[in-house]
C-alpha cells in the first residue's frame, strides 16, 4: 500500500491517522491512562507481536489487554504523556485494509525526559464507519 497515496481516500487515511492520537491519549497520563480506552482500538481476533521480547506473541483483545496492563505507559509510577513527531508516521488505506506505523515517545512528566521510544507497525481493518487494529507489532527503536 502506497503511504498517504493519492488514490487513498483523504477521509480514511485521516481516520486512521487518528487511531495513533487515540492510541496516545489512552495511554498517556493527562487526564490518565485509560485500558479500556485503549482495548477500544482493537478487533476481538487482534494480534499483538511484541518484537522486544523474542517476538512473544498475544492472540486476541485479552491477551492485548494483559500485554497493555503491564506496558510502560498504564504503569501507575509512570507519568508518561505520548507523542508521535509527525515525521515518523505513515499510513496507508486500499479498500477496507489501512495500514498505520509510527513511533512513540513516551515523555517522562516528572524526570522532563524521554521515558521510552517504542514503534507500532498496524494493519487495520474497517469496521462500520471505524478502523479496528488487527495485528500490530510493537519494540523498542534504538535511536531518534
Amino acid at each position: 500500500m502506497a503511504a498517504d497515496s493519492a488514490k487513498d481516500n483523504s477521509a480514511d487515511i485521516l481516520k486512521v491517522r487518528n487511531v495513533e492520537v487515540a492510541f496516545h491519549q489512552a495511554g498517556s497520563w493527562l487526564p490518565k491512562p485509560d485500558l479500556d480506552a485503549m482495548m477500544e482500538l482493537y478487533a476481538d481476533d487482534a494480534v499483538l507481536t511484541d518484537t522486544a521480547h523474542g517476538n512473544k506473541v498475544y492472540n486476541g483483545k485479552q491477551q492485548v489487554r494483559e500485554y497493555f496492563a503491564h506496558a510502560g505507559p498504564f504503569q501507575p509510577a509512570h507519568h508518561w504523556i505520548g507523542y508521535t513527531p509527525a515525521m515518523r508516521i505513515r499510513a496507508g488505506v486500499d479498500g477496507d485494509k489501512a495500514t498505520l506505523y509510527f513511533e512513540c515517545l513516551w515523555m517522562d512528566m516528572d524526570k522532563n525526559a524521554i521515558g521510552t521510544h517504542s514503534f507500532s507497525d498496524m494493519t487495520l481493518a474497517r469496521s462500520g464507519d471505524q478502523w479496528l487494529i488487527k495485528t500490530i507489532r510493537v519494540g523498542s527503536v534504538g535511536k531518534l
